[in-house]
């Protein structure tokens, strides 16, 4: 039930209550009234007993109606007090996400972290240029293969000119010294490619 569907039922319930209140004191104004008038010998007696109802009565109304009053001004109380402490929870998450927000945010921006980022940028740009100068250089050296390239020996590798340069260098980290020296000479009297090339001499380094 939503606080606005409490307080129309507590105001309800106060009009109702305020209703009977009326409508028993008016029952015992017309009582008193009737049995006053039909008092005749013991008018005097009549009239007091039926002054004592009608004080009786009222006591009880004005009774009964201030303890429906202060049972839904306590209601109203319990409303307000619930109403505050969300509105009060709602605030305390808010301001705790701002807080943490702020926090990120200057972390992100200390020098140290942007030199970070950047440098993580500059590296993933600068290996990407240098993946595509491969390729480049690859394609540019494949169709200029040496002559002495019809003169040399077999391949040191089976399904050698077939094999990509990616392929071969994944091979040559399995070949002997020689037979990785033998693969060098052979791809630069060929297609030259400087990423077998440069697989070749690290194997060779290496032994």
């Amino acid at each position: 039930m939503s606080h606005t569907d409490q307080l129309v039922l507590s105001r309800n319930r106060l009009q109702r209550q305020s209703l009977l209140f009326f409508k028993q004191t008016q029952q015992a104004g017309k009582a008193f009234v009737c049995e006053a008038q039909g008092a005749s010998v013991a008018f005097a007696d009549g009239l007091t007993s039926a002054s004592t109802r009608l004080v009786n009565t009222t006591g009880r109304s004005v009774a009964a109606f201030g303890a429906a009053f202060r049972k839904e001004a306590i209601n109203w109380r319990d409303l307000v007090i619930k109403t505050r402490d969300a509105y009060a929870r709602a605030l305390k998450a808010q301001v705790s996400n701002l807080e943490g927000s702020a926090a990120e945010t200057r972390e992100a921006l200390r020098p140290a972290a942007l030199q970070t980022r950047v440098l993580h940028t500059a590296h993933d740009l600068l290996g990407g240029a240098k993946n595509l100068v491969d390729e480049r250089l690859e394609q540019a050296t494949s169709t200029k293969a040496k002559p002495a390239a019809r003169k040399a020996g077999g391949a040191p590798i089976r399904d050698y000119d077939r094999l990509t340069a990616k392929d071969v260098a994944n091979r040559i980290q399995r070949l002997s010294r020689p037979q990785a020296t033998a693969l060098l000479g052979y791809e630069q009297m060929r297609k030259n490619r400087a990423t077998v090339i440069r697989a070749a001499k690290h194997r060779l380094a290496a032994s």
